[in-house]
C-alpha cells in the first residue's frame, strides 16, 4: 500500500514534465510571429500588402492568411520536384512575397526587383497550376491572362 501511495505521485509528476518539454518543443518548433519563414531551403517569405477593411473583410483576410503555408508548401515542391525550377528560384528570387489581391481567385506570380511576389485573394487554390505558373515565371516566359 506505502508503495502505491509513493508510486502514484512520482507517476503524475513524471507525466506532467513529460508533457511540459513535449510542449516547449512544439512551441520552440513554430517560427516566432514576425520570423520569416523559408522555401527552397533558403528563400525568405514574407507577407506584404493585405487589402484594406473597407476592401475585405476580416475574414477574407484571415483566409488569404491561412492559404499562406499551403503556397508555402507548393514553392517548396516546386523546388523539390524541379531541379531546374530550384536553380531557377536561387538565381532570380532572393524572397517570396505574397500579397492580398482583390479578384485574384487563383494565385498568379510575377518578378520584381528580385522579388517573387504572389498575389491571391485567399482560400482553395489549383496547386498544379501554381506551379506551372511560378516556373514560367521563373523562366521568363510571359503568364497569359486567365492562365
Amino acid at each position: 500500500m506505502r508503495l502505491r501511495l509513493f508510486a502514484w505521485p512520482a507517476w503524475l509528476a513524471f507525466i506532467m514534465i513529460w508533457a511540459l518539454l513535449g510542449v516547449r518543443a512544439v512551441v520552440a518548433a513554430q517560427p516566432a510571429a514576425g520570423e520569416s519563414q523559408k522555401v527552397c531551403s533558403e528563400i525568405p517569405t514574407e507577407i506584404g500588402n493585405v487589402l484594406d477593411p473597407g476592401v475585405a473583410t476580416p475574414e477574407d483576410v484571415q483566409a488569404f492568411r491561412k492559404a499562406v503555408a499551403p503556397l508555402r508548401a507548393e514553392l517548396d515542391a516546386l523546388c523539390k520536384k524541379d531541379q531546374a525550377a530550384f536553380k531557377l528560384f536561387k538565381t532570380k528570387a532572393k524572397k517570396v512575397v505574397f500579397e492580398m489581391s482583390a479578384g485574384a481567385t487563383e494565385p498568379t506570380a510575377y518578378l520584381k526587383e528580385g522579388y517573387l511576389v504572389v498575389e491571391f485573394y485567399g482560400g482553395t487554390f489549383d496547386a498544379r497550376s501554381f506551379r506551372q505558373i511560378v516556373k514560367k515565371v521563373l523562366q521568363g516566359r510571359k503568364i497569359p491572362l486567365g492562365d
